[in-house]
């Protein structure tokens, strides 16, 4: 009989507008549902949405169960489906998420839960760039939780050798932890188009949330004053004020704002430009650059994403972010090449993201997460 894994989350299925965690745990339950018994708690409306869901519009693709939750009642919710849903593994996608983290992890510890195993996966909340913003609170947080020893005992899932260090500094060099990278989706025939590529010409694309983090505001200055390069821009206004702040800085630019897309629409976005620029403070894993990369779409990025040595494979770019120039000359690089050239580049760049997306032991990562996370004693 399979093992339940009672999956707490902030957003899921169909919402898509919170990036990147909802991508791994769709496609963590696409890889393993047929070898555990997922239930997802989470919310009943995407990011930044007053209106639910239709009921049409729930479900997971896997037949898992998903219980979605109202916010004018989400924490006793939470509560109630902890005691009453079996489950053998609690599996926390956030660090800092009152509700579907810290709430459950309370819970847990003042008896008022199952007593079960617990791993939590703090999808890039402990990396520098994350922590930076709304720092003095997240400090205090981080301190306190340490201090009352509240993740004592639990599993850590880190998606990276890097993830694992933050986890060490802010937790103990004891702390268990497993490196299981984030898992990409089972299907790598996504769309692949290649735009024909004009010496003098170029199409740029930013596919992500618009947020201080995702950095969008240092991509538009990079572009200032190149009339040749046309800049589409796809992706959710997370935060209004900084949405505007670009909006004022792609002034003068060929630059066009699309606003959401679904991750339906995503390779459609990328197969119609020739490069992905993408100059983050900071990604965990990174779903949006693999998928650049699986549609022949090199990205141009910052060094603070597991995607480093794309120049070395002649596959994309990365830069530290004090080193404007840098991805300017790329961007000068890229304008005056020709198709022939174009042609090569944007090949290594999908052969690089089919190299990744079909390595099955990445998936073995986080089955052998589960399993041995299962077989420990709760604490």
């Amino acid at each position: 009989m399979s093992s339940t894994v009672l999956v707490m989350a902030d957003y899921y299925l169909p919402g898509f507008k919170a990036g990147g965690p909802i991508r791994t745990l769709a496609n963590t339950l696409q890889h393993l549902s047929a070898e555990f018994k997922f239930v997802v708690v989470t919310r009943d409306r995407d990011l930044g949405d007053d209106a639910a869901y239709s009921a049409g519009a729930r479900g997971d693709p896997t037949g898992a169960a998903v219980v979605y939750l109202s916010p004018d009642a989400c924490h006793r919710q939470v509560a109630s489906v902890m005691r009453r849903q079996d489950h053998q593994l609690l599996y926390l996608n956030s660090l800092f998420s009152l509700t579907f983290s810290v709430w459950p992890l309370l819970l847990h510890r003042l008896g008022r839960a199952r007593r079960t195993a617990i791993v939590i996966a703090p999808r890039g909340e402990l990396s520098p760039g994350a922590l930076a913003l709304k720092a003095g609170k997240k400090a205090v947080f981080l301190r306190a939780a340490y201090a009352t020893g509240l993740y004592r005992g639990v599993t850590w899932q880190a998606s990276s050798e890097a993830e694992a260090q933050e986890i060490k500094h802010w937790f103990g060099q004891s702390s268990e932890i497993v490196v299981a990278p984030d898992l990409p989706a089972s299907a790598t025939s996504l769309l692949h188009t290649r735009p024909v590529k004009q010496r003098g010409q170029l199409r740029l694309v930013f596919v992500s949330r618009i947020s201080r983090k995702k950095n969008l505001d240092a991509a538009l200055r990079m572009i200032r004053g190149k009339s040749e390069i046309q800049f589409d821009i796809y992706g959710p206004e997370e935060d209004a004020e900084y949405a505007a702040e670009c909006r004022v800085l792609a002034q003068g630019s060929n630059v066009r704002f699309h606003g959401p897309i679904t991750p339906e629409q995503v390779p459609a976005a990328f197969s119609q430009a020739h490069a992905f620029l993408f100059p983050t403070h900071g990604e965990n894993f990174g779903h949006v650059v693999l998928e650049s990369m699986l549609a022949g779409c090199p990205p141009i990025l910052s060094d603070l994403t597991p995607w480093g040595g794309l120049q070395a494979l002649g596959a994309g770019w990365n830069f530290p972010l004090s080193n404007e120039r840098a991805f300017c000359s790329a961007l000068d690089e890229l304008v005056d090449m020709d198709d022939a050239a174009y042609k090569s580049l944007s090949e290594r760049a999908r052969d690089h993201g089919l190299k990744f997306a079909q390595d099955a032991s990445i998936v073995d990562m986080t089955r052998q997460l589960f399993r041995r996370s299962l077989m420990q004693q709760p604490k």
